[in-house]
């Protein structure tokens, strides 16, 4: 279609040029002035320069599709993905597989441990809390009972302010350190699933392997929607590998 266009814009601009050729040649019963002639040459040559243009365009538009796309021309990546499953399944063009590191995170043995193990250490946080929670609320009792101009009033209420102060420390201590813990821990296993992602590429000779996760729409926050919906890469995979349990298998099996 684009070949087409530019032929119909070659023909264009030889039509023009033959227009303004039998306007110069033909005999005239009634000759232009100098001005008019000029401004109907001019008005010729803008014509002729803007079809210029236009096949310049097109002619370039028909390289870069050539040329399998470049920078700024648009590409349907769906599109690709599925010419590209349908080609998988012929034996031609890419290999292509995708994951779910969400469907991971959350079935294999790792997990699992770790949740069991991050949920005991909360509890044994939560409960240490509590007892320095119950110790404060007796200081107070005991602090009620005194006069505030008493010498045990005061070392009473010191040591009820110490604990206070302790029991907020200990409070933010223990959440940066479950946040540190999560981190890190996440970190250590996104790493080893990239290591096998890997591996398993090069031994089935895949070309691409896609991150694929599906929206959880029961989320209330449409921010979190929102993020999710923007980090989503694959929107079809139809006829692709699907690789995920095989990730999950060698995860569970430490390898």
């Amino acid at each position: 279609m684009k070949t087409k266009h530019i032929v119909l814009a070659v023909l264009a601009c030889i039509v023009v040029l033959a227009v303004v050729g039998a306007r110069s040649s033909k005999p005239k019963s009634e000759p232009k002035s100098a001005e008019e002639a000029t401004a109907d040459m001019k008005k010729a040559l803008l014509k002729v320069e803007k079809l210029t243009e236009e096949v310049e365009d097109l002619q370039n538009e028909l390289d870069t599709v050539k040329q399998g796309g470049s920078k700024g021309s648009s590409v349907d990546t769906e599109e690709v993905m599925k010419k590209q499953a349908r080609k998988q399944q012929s034996g031609d063009g890419l290999n292509i597989a995708f994951v779910s590191i969400r469907k991971i995170f959350q079935e294999c043995r790792r997990s699992a441990a770790y949740r069991e193990g991050a949920i005991a250490e909360q509890d044994k946080a939560i409960a240490e809390l509590q007892t320095l929670s119950k110790e404060i609320e007796a200081e107070k009792a005991g602090l009620n009972t005194l006069r505030q101009d008493s010498s045990d009033y005061m070392v009473r209420a010191k040591a009820l302010f110490e604990k206070q102060a302790s029991y907020q420390a200990q409070q933010e201590f223990y959440k940066q350190q479950m946040d540190l813990k999560d981190q890190l821990w996440t970190k250590e296993l996104y790493q080893d699933i990239l290591r096998i992602v890997s591996a398993i590429a090069k031994e089935k000779g895949l070309d691409l392997v896609f991150r694929e996760d599906e929206i959880d729409f029961t989320e209330t926050n449409s921010n979190e929607i929102g993020l999710a919906m923007r980090m989503q890469k694959v929107l079809y995979s139809g006829g692709c590998l699907d690789i995920t349990n095989e990730i999950t298998a060698r995860l569970d099996a430490g390898k």
